[in-house]
């Protein structure tokens, strides 16, 4: 089975060896990896063109900075013909030495669209050693129920990620990443396969290392644009799925309890716990309070399924009450 490997690249110049090194490490060698450098201003695409001549396996192109989105889909487009399953990576993260085998194992004996491994959080300095004297992992998996998962953040840990997949070629089709989308690309091209596919297996074994990177695009983001995006990808959802009749109707208020639950998450206590100072928690309270009034005005979306105190915090956001920021602290 041939993989395509999709490796999106932007000022990631101290990470390329790393990725690249534990790519060309893959015990399953039958892969070609399509990388896009978007637009890098550091030595990001030197660095990778130094592999690319090392290894006909790694094929590169360069676009004008446009954003991840784009080099994804730019790259999901350039698959030849003869590939037949397909993974992402980030040029800052790096892999099992046999990851590429056990999800391919996983696949074919299952006969499922996507196999999942699990990931693992390393810090910054993390390097592909830290896989150096284990045992071989596990190809055991178990099945888990798709349809339950399209729009979840209650699914097993790191369904909503791109990375730890294997994906058949056929489950991916012509299905794109959402390139309106500025921000948790991921989270909705999940949503999509997942309403899409018939099967999907997650292994125990952690096989994907996840750097903590503190310049990657998620922790960089400004408080007010993250709010802004999570209304526009839980917008999305609705529109596209529970507005558009694909979620079974039995399901639907189980939904609506659930991306009410993601919007208080990400937009109230996700980011009042990153942002310590206090006028910058006020002005995001307020923010965040319009986004949530905007949703429970256009989209019926409540505090139904929070807990007291934050079903009091949702209210408070919403009617503009002042709340000091100490106190937001410590509730959040």
């Amino acid at each position: 089975m041939k993989i395509g490997v999709v490796i999106p690249a932007h000022d990631a110049e101290r990470y390329v060896a790393d990725c690249l090194d534990s790519l060309l490490a893959q015990t399953q060698g039958d892969f070609v990896a399509y990388v896009m450098d978007d637009g890098s201003h550091d030595g990001t695409r030197a660095a990778i063109e130094a592999y690319a001549r090392r290894d006909a396996r790694i094929r590169l192109w360069h676009q004008e900075n446009r954003g991840v989105e784009w080099a994804l889909n730019a790259l999901l487009d350039r698959l030849e013909p003869d590939v037949e399953a397909v993974t992402f990576l980030d040029i800052d993260d790096f892999i099992h030495p046999e990851m590429f085998a056990v999800l391919q194992d996983a696949l074919v004996r299952s006969g499922a669209d996507v196999a999942e491994c699990r990931m693992v959080h390393v810090p910054e300095s993390a390097h592909p050693d830290i896989w150096a004297g284990k045992p071989s992992p596990s190809s055991e998996y178990e099945e888990v129920d798709v349809a339950r998962y399209w729009l979840k953040r209650t699914a097993p840990s790191g369904w909503i990620n791109k990375q730890n997949k294997l994906y058949r070629r056929a489950a991916i089709g012509n299905l794109r990443f959402r390139e309106t989308l500025s921000y948790e690309e991921d989270y909705f091209f999940a949503c999509e396969i997942n309403a899409q596919i018939r099967r999907k297996v997650l292994l125990k074994a952690e096989l994907y290392a996840y750097r903590r990177n503190p310049c990657s695009a998620t922790s960089v983001i400004p408080f007010r644009k993250y709010v802004g995006a999570t209304l526009e990808r839980i917008r999305l959802s609705c529109e596209v799925f529970l507005n558009a009749g694909r979620v079974p109707p039995k399901l639907r208020a189980e939904y609506v309890d659930d991306l009410s639950k993601d919007a208080y998450r990400m937009c109230l206590r996700k980011n009042l716990k990153k942002n310590r100072n206090a006028s910058e928690r006020r002005a995001l309270f307020l923010s965040a309070g319009d986004a949530l009034t905007r949703l429970a005005h256009d989209e019926g979306f409540s505090p139904t399924g929070l807990n007291p105190i934050q079903s009091l915090i949702w209210k408070a956001a919403c009617r503009g009450w002042y709340v000091p920021a100490r106190l937001l602290a410590w509730l959040t």
